[in-house]
Parts: C-alpha cells; sequence; structure tokens
C-alpha cells in the first residue's frame, strides 16, 4: 500500500482518507489515478460542459442544495434523513458556489465508503478539491480543447464553457498542460502552481518586478523573460491579467528554444 499512496509528486498520502479512496477506485497505483476512476464513474453519462452537477447528486443520495446567509464557512454537507443536502453560503459567486457544491459532492463520496469514514483532515480536504476540479473541468473534456498555446483569452473561453472561475481553470490548464501559473495580491505571491512558488518572492525578481508594477496599475500585458531554475535557464512566455484592485493572474509558458549559449556566457 505504501507505494499506492506515493505519486509522482513528493506528495507521500498517509491518510485513511486516501486508502479508502484507493479501495473504492480498486487500488490504482496513485491517488491521483484514484480521482480520476471515481470521478469519472461519477460523470458517467453526465451532460459535459458544463458538468450538470444536479444529475450527479442522486448517485451520492443527495436531496439538493440549499443556500444559507449565516454558515460561517462556504459550505456543508449536512444529513438529511436517509440522505444528504448542500448547503453553500448565500454571498458566493456563480462560480464559486459550483465549486463548492462539487467539493461537497466529493465529501458524500467518502461518505460511501463505509462506517467511521473520513470526515475532517488537511488530506481529506485536499482529496475533496482533486475530485472537485475533476468533476468540473474534467481531464478528458479539457485536453481537446488545449492543444494550441495556453493564453488568458483560452482560459477565459474555458472558464466561460465550463462555469469555473479564472484561476480554477488556469490552474487546471497547468495541471494538464504543463503551463505554470500564480497569483500576485498587494505585490506578494499568494500562491502558485508549476515553476513558480510560494517560496520564490517574485515580486523581488528582476525578470517579474516590472510586470507587476504595470499588472497593479492594471494593464494587461506579455512579454518574454529568462529564467534560471537549478541548471535550467530558458526562455518563457508571461502573461498577465488584474483580476481585481490588487490582484493579478499570471501565466508563464516555456518558449522551445534552449539558451544554452546564455548560460555559458552568465557562468
Amino acid at each position: 500500500m505504501a507505494n499506492r499512496l506515493n505519486d509522482k509528486s513528493p506528495k507521500v498520502w498517509t491518510s485513511a482518507a486516501a486508502r479508502r479512496l484507493l479501495a473504492l477506485a480498486g487500488n490504482p497505483v496513485s491517488v491521483k489515478e484514484a480521482v480520476t476512476i471515481v470521478s469519472d464513474r461519477l460523470l458517467d453519462g453526465v451532460s459535459c460542459p458544463p458538468t450538470d452537477l444536479d444529475a450527479i447528486m442522486p448517485r451520492l443520495n443527495i436531496t439538493g442544495c440549499d443556500s444559507d446567509p449565516e454558515i460561517p464557512v462556504s459550505g456543508a454537507l449536512r444529513r438529511n434523513g436517509d440522505g444528504f443536502r448542500i448547503i453553500t453560503s448565500a454571498y458566493l459567486s456563480p462560480p464559486r458556489k459550483r465549486w463548492t457544491i462539487a467539493h461537497e459532492i466529493a465529501h458524500a463520496v467518502f461518505e460511501t465508503t463505509g462506517p467511521n469514514c473520513p470526515r475532517h483532515g488537511e488530506e481529506l480536504e485536499r482529496l475533496c478539491d482533486m475530485i472537485a476540479t475533476e468533476i468540473l473541468l474534467p481531464r478528458t473534456h479539457i485536453l481537446p480543447l488545449v492543444q494550441t498555446q495556453i493564453t488568458f483569452e483560452t482560459i477565459t473561453s474555458l472558464a466561460n464553457t465550463f462555469k469555473t472561475s479564472l484561476a480554477a481553470t488556469a490552474i487546471r490548464c497547468a495541471q494538464v498542460v504543463g503551463i505554470s501559473v500564480f497569483e500576485i495580491e498587494a505585490n506578494r505571491l499568494q500562491w502558485g502552481y508549476g515553476i513558480i512558488r510560494k517560496g520564490r518572492f517574485v515580486e523581488k525578481d528582476d525578470a517579474f518586478r516590472e510586470a507587476v508594477v504595470r499588472a497593479m496599475r492594471g494593464e494587461a500585458g506579455t512579454e518574454t523573460v529568462v529564467l534560471r531554475f537549478e541548471n535550467d535557464i530558458a526562455r518563457w512566455s508571461m502573461e498577465w491579467k488584474r483580476l481585481g484592485e490588487t490582484r493579478a493572474l499570471f501565466l508563464l509558458s516555456r518558449v522551445k528554444e534552449q539558451l544554452n549559449d546564455f548560460a555559458s556566457f552568465h557562468r
């Protein structure tokens, strides 16, 4: 079982939630594959895009969804007689509400795994996020739509098609085709997926500083930057777009040619 709990990424899954999901999927070789298997079962025969979440609910004994202005979190899965109801905050945007419903559907998946199923824990929440992503933005539906270079125009179109947020759609594209995405808020890196991680302070990096300043002024833009990671140095196409008063989303796509001459020159 230990090998099955270790995906290709450095993440080693150790929780009961991961073991439950693997068993539910028939014990595939990785948690990532288990997420895909379980999600594909839920999506079988369901209209997509956008994913018809209402069609999935009865398969997990969910009787419906209610909004509650008093709920202190985005959403919750609550018992309702012999079944469940999903409760969401009344203040969520439509894409955020769909994400919350998909996440709670994932919690309902674990409720099917038998007595004393996991209901709390960091790994459980991450697994529910992974299932929600696969439900809302299925890999088999995304792949045919991202065969060319990914731009904000591409991501915006996909977000409109799948009824998901721009950030969630950008992250999904990064997972599927290998681009990198990150978000700056108030001149600080909030999160990153791909080569840019939270530990790298892009706002202090010469390659990013001017783009961050321009983004905070409300300017959209595209330019090529040179980045070095360990012993690899290459050109990356960077595009950015402001999302709010203090937030901006950045995309990084690698330019194919290598910069060996550049690397030698700067040794």
